[in-house]
């Protein structure tokens, strides 16, 4: 039959299994969630507009400055695109052009602080010119937050502007317009440490409600030894 310094040791070691799951959570939570965006921007070659043109309010906040902060926003490679499919569908399709297909790695801030990663590009050839910004905001939701323009020499000015709440990493998101388009996915992003830090956690968890498990189904000692 266990004693009471056995019982003690098992809920101690039960309390510091808990603390420890809990210090871990606190640490992942205070850490600056990084994500990965990859979009895919497309023209409307057949739009049934019948030439109609839509006034756009271009402003000081299109410009490509935005903050994006140095060393906070990498380049992802081809290699680790998720959108390739629909890409090469939108290829393949007479009715649309894919005009760029890109990716990068990036922290999210609140509004103030939100880093907007800019575009200034030729597209099609040299035939058009894509620029704006792409915002990832997070506040009490995560947000995208879209503001481009595409222009050329012969045609007017379209602007794609548009505020998206990402409900669920890794979900596809399109982003319309008569005339050119967006697909876009944002995934949380998890580095190795955090992976580990994980994994570790699950792992005190685990072993907290075996310890938990197991002092419930040993029997307590009789109350005349509790008074001994």
């Amino acid at each position: 039959m266990p004693s009471l310094a056995s019982l003690s040791c098992k809920a101690c070691q039960l309390f510091m299994g808990c603390a420890l799951s809990l210090a871990a959570s606190s640490l992942a939570l205070a850490e600056v969630p990084i994500y990965d965006v990859e979009v895919v921007i497309f023209s409307n070659q057949n739009s049934g507009d019948d030439g109609e043109r839509w006034p756009t309010s271009i402003s000081d906040d299109i410009s490509t400055r935005d903050f994006v902060a140095e060393g906070q926003v990498s380049e992802r490679p081809a290699s680790s695109y998720q959108l390739g499919g629909i890409a090469y569908g939108l290829t393949r399709s007479r009715g649309y052009s894919v005009l760029l297909h890109t990716a990068w790695r990036q922290p999210a801030y609140g509004s103030r602080n939100a880093i907007g990663y800019p575009f200034d590009a030729s597209v099609q050839n040299g035939a058009r010119q894509l620029a704006g910004r792409i915002k990832l905001v997070r506040e009490r939701y995560l947000h995208l937050d879209v503001d481009l323009l595409l222009s050329s020499l012969d045609a007017p000015v379209y602007e794609l502007r548009e505020r998206r709440r990402i409900k669920k990493s890794g979900t596809v998101h399109y982003f319309d317009h008569p005339r050119f388009g967006m697909i876009a996915t944002v995934t949380r992003y998890q580095s190795p440490q955090m992976q580990q830090q994980l994994l570790q956690e699950k792992e005190l968890e685990a072993a907290a409600a075996d310890e938990e498990s197991a002092a419930a189904e040993e029997p307590l000692p009789e109350d005349d030894q509790l008074t001994r």
